[in-house]
């Protein structure tokens, strides 16, 4: 079970507890379920990038296989190109439009916001109905594809149980073209997912999935499980799902299924033993990680597996590997951050850890709250220099070599005081050759300028 997953399950159980009654305060559930999120220091993407167990010391200095890492400059220079604080509070998730010259985001007040990514200018805002703090986050947003921006909205504004609307808007019209409501409440990386010839998203109903007409909404096909969550991934323009055993009296396995862009007509690619969660995608790839030591949730620490699928061929490879490697997936690597402050590689191919970095970037606690504590954005991947780019709420910023881990930039970008919210990270872009960052509602652009050799 994943962190979208396991929300659902903490929400659902809560309205049960609560049912609309006049003694249950509103919106119970979904608060408790922000900060459930907040206590596991999971970015609200759904994507765990805990480092639980990672092993510092010798690796920080060195490879890990014991061999000195050659020296690298390390670079402080940049060019802020803009810096432009946002309207309103809470913005969660943010995407650039390829081709449309903007960075969108989205926040508890707003369903969409367009900022010119040249100057920095705010172009055009559209205001959340009815958004009164109760609204569920979003992990991320779907996307942009021939001019239309897909973002998520509450389907009933200011209701206890306001649910989740997919939305279409026209960018140039500035207008909605169509809604699709979904199951749940879950907005993170998987919810909706753009495919050659539509877009795959939640069905109404739970255990299915149905393919949209990404300009009118219309319903191409849908599809539809039992006894298993799970997630939608896309390679080559082609939907699939990854789907693992929900029911104790099923056998527990998982599975890769391809859905056929046109017909939505199923094949299983693969079926391995055992729960999995979906990591990513490494080409044509599937990778899934499964626990195998014991462990009650995928973001435990200890033994893993873990499993790629090749999606042409229906080959399953299975390593075993010390934890759980989660992150962003790049490049045949996995890249993780953590609330440790620390950031590692992993191979995609075998999970083996190719290297571990501490960030040298300092992560507040929460007022009153020593336990939690800030966390990096996920990694921003710039496979022209080979660098894995992370941003952390206080504004500073480090650039490492994709392949040794060595520190290559450090940079800062100015902002305005604010309360240390642990558990929510900031986000960070790679955007033709730099960097577009989000924290708490500050939008910026930044150009690294790395040293050359060394």
């Amino acid at each position: 079970m994943n962190a979208d997953q396991l929300d659902r399950v903490v929400r659902d159980v809560l309205h049960a507890w609560t049912p609309d009654s006049p003694g249950a305060p509103a919106g119970i559930a979904d608060r408790i379920v922000r900060r459930r999120r907040r206590r596991n220091l999971l970015r609200v993407t759904g994507a765990a990038l805990g480092l639980a167990g990672v092993t510092v010391g010798v690796a920080l200095v060195t490879g890990d296989n014991g061999t000195a890492r050659p020296a690298t400059r390390v670079s402080e220079k940049s060019r802020l190109l803009w810096h432009t604080p946002l309207p309103g509070a809470q913005w969660d998730a943010c995407a650039t439009g390829a081709g449309t010259g903007s960075v969108y985001c989205r926040g508890m007040q707003h369903d969409a916001i367009a900022v010119d990514a040249g100057t920095g200018k705010v172009e055009w805002q559209r205001k959340a109905k009815g958004a009164d703090g109760q609204s569920a986050p979003a992990g991320s947003m779907p996307g942009v594809r021939d001019g239309v921006l897909y973002t998520y909205a509450d389907h009933a504004p200011g209701a206890p149980r306001a649910g989740t609307d997919l939305v279409a808007l026209d960018i140039a019209g500035r207008r909605v073209l169509w809604k699709h409501e979904l199951a749940d409440d879950s907005r993170g990386r998987t919810s909706a997912v753009l495919f050659d010839g539509g877009i795959l998203a939640n069905a109404p109903t739970f255990k299915s999935v149905v393919a949209l007409d990404g300009t009118t909404g219309r319903t191409l096909w849908t599809y539809k499980w039992k006894n298993a969550d799970c997630d939608r991934a896309v390679i080559d323009g082609v939907p699939y799902l990854t789907c693992s055993s929900s029911s104790a009296k099923s056998p527990r396995r998982s599975t890769v299924v391809r859905l056929d862009p046109a017909t939505g007509t199923s094949r299983t690619v693969a079926t391995v033993k055992g729960p999995t969660t979906y990591i990513g995608t490494d080409g044509n790839t599937v990778l899934l990680g499964g626990m195998a030591g014991g462990q009650k949730f995928f973001s435990d620490p200890g033994p893993a597996t873990l499993t790629r699928v090749d999606t042409r061929s229906g080959s399953v490879a299975q390593h075993r590997v010390d934890d759980l490697p989660t992150g962003v997936v790049a490049d045949g690597l996995i890249l993780s951050a953590g609330g440790n402050g620390t950031a590692a590689a992993y191979s995609a191919d075998s999970g083996e850890r190719l290297w571990s970095r501490d960030l040298g970037l300092t992560l507040r606690n929460e007022a009153g709250d020593p336990t939690t504590r800030e966390l990096p954005s996920a990694a921003a991947v710039d496979l022209v220099d080979r660098v894995a780019y992370y941003l952390v709420p206080s504004g500073h910023l480090v650039g490492l070599d994709l392949d040794s881990g060595a520190t290559r930039w450090r940079g800062r970008v100015p902002l305005r005081n604010s309360p240390v919210l642990a558990g929510i990270a900031p986000e960070l872009m790679s955007y033709e050759h730099g960097l577009i960052g989000q924290i708490g509602g500050e939008l910026f652009r930044i150009e690294p300028q790395l040293s050359q050799g060394g």
